[in-house]
């Protein structure tokens, strides 16, 4: 059996790996358009992860993903894997809705608790006319999930781009498919073929370096596979929605914040979520924070790059209310990606869209987090196997990321 995997970002590298590890036989050959692996939005990830989700589903994908790199790291690889946790900072009424998630979670013996706003946070902003007039409000409580923390992607990337290479695995890079090869189930022999009323398949990929055949092809393709899908004839709800990260260096005051690490003993302050979906993402070995906003802007992708004005109107007057050793402070680093983001509910699709070709895309900010799993199923999912084995040996069906799905609603939504 042969396999093109058509993305060579988290997704589409641990597919492939894991192909070569459930069927060693099959050729499996990824390309992707850039110069080399993860080049594309897997190397702008802020890279946080969480175990904690009150759908199974979600539990399983980021628990045994997790659990896997945990596994990879404890055999001595690097992944820069650090379990500082996720501390959600919320207002009265947030603390209200999440009492009884918070409760039914820990029912569930897992590790998820309420504790005071850390040293730094201003907790009580409203005395601020101008925090007042900005809408903020004061944060009540803090919620943190202790098995959650940061790791490095690349590091994450390149573990299964060598465990793919080492088994006999293929990767062309500076190669851009432009289309698909479709073949007839039936053959007639007529130039032209297949015709509308013929069956057909799926028998490879057009590409700028030349046809490459197969018998399944992957999309993996990120942010792209939406508008690829449909140039292609496939209707995905997949969608590309911009997010930056601005670097800050943590001097001062700062300095002290970042590796504050009361909490957790991990080295380095929590994953910190603020109101208005301000995130501080602690980098301890560079000795930066890592700062973004998930805000609602227009799907798509855009000409322009990282915007000085979200940061300096979106972002900076919020987070110095919050944390006010932040004032006067401006990035030295900023960069841009983009979600691929499932519109219907943030859930990544693993899915056959017709026979050969199948699609693993939709992450909608958790790949990283996912990926594993996500990488499971779509083997699985090619390889015709009723059920994906995750990390632990934990089974679920291999259609259980299919596009039709009904998923039971995620209610812990940070």
């Amino acid at each position: 059996m042969k396999v093109v995997v058509v993305g060579a970002g988290i997704i589409g590298m641990a597919t492939s790996y894991h192909l070569k590890r459930i069927a060693p036989s099959a050729e499996v050959v990824v390309i992707d358009m850039m110069a080399g692996a993860g080049m594309g939005d897997t190397g702008r990830s802020a890279a946080a992860f969480r175990t904690i989700f009150t759908s199974r589903l979600n539990r399983l994908l980021a628990k045994t993903t997790i659990d896997f790199y945990k596994s990879v790291q404890r055999e001595g690889r690097n992944l820069s894997m650090r379990f500082v946790g996720y501390l959600f900072l919320a207002g009265e009424a947030e603390a209200g809705s999440l009492k009884p998630v918070v409760s039914e979670l820990k029912a569930m013996g897992l590790s998820i608790d309420f504790v005071d706003p850390p040293r730094g946070v201003r907790a009580k902003v409203t005395d601020d006319e101008e925090a007042r007039e900005m809408g903020l409000y004061d944060v009540e409580t803090g919620v943190l999930i202790r098995d959650a923390g940061i790791l490095d992607p690349e590091k994450v990337l390149r573990y299964y781009e060598e465990q793919f290479m080492q088994m006999g695995g293929r990767a062309v890079y500076g190669v851009k498919m432009t289309g698909l090869i479709a073949r007839p189930k039936k053959p007639l022999g007529i130039p032209g073929e297949p015709f509308a009323w013929q069956d057909y398949e799926i028998g490879g990929v057009v590409t700028s370096a030349g046809d490459i055949e197969a018998d399944a092809v992957v999309l993996a393709t990120g942010a792209w596979t939406g508008d690829l899908a449909a140039t292609l004839g496939y209707g995905l709800p997949l969608r590309p929605r911009k997010r930056q990260v601005f670097a800050v260096k943590a001097e001062g005051e700062l300095r002290s914040m970042l590796y504050d690490d009361s909490l957790t003993g991990e080295g380095s302050m929590p994953f910190l979520i603020l109101p208005r979906g301000i995130y501080v993402r602690p980098e301890p070995d560079e000795g930066n924070f890592w700062i973004g906003l998930a805000d609602r802007r227009a799907y798509g992708f855009e000409d322009i790059g990282v915007e000085e004005g979200l940061w300096r109107y979106g972002i900076y007057p919020v987070l110095s209310k919050y944390i006010p050793a932040f004032e006067g402070r401006s990035p030295h680093n900023a960069w841009h990606g983009y979600y691929d983001e499932n519109v219907v509910d943030e859930v990544a699709i693993v899915d056959r869209l017709a026979d050969g070709l199948y699609v693993a895309a939709g992450t909608s900010g958790s790949g990283i987090m996912k990926a594993d799993a996500i990488a499971r199923v779509a083997a699985a999912l090619v390889l015709g196997e009723g059920k994906a084995e995750l990390f632990g040996g934990v089974e679920i069906p291999a259609d259980a990321l299919a596009k039709n799905r009904c998923l039971e609603p995620e209610r812990l939504v940070l």
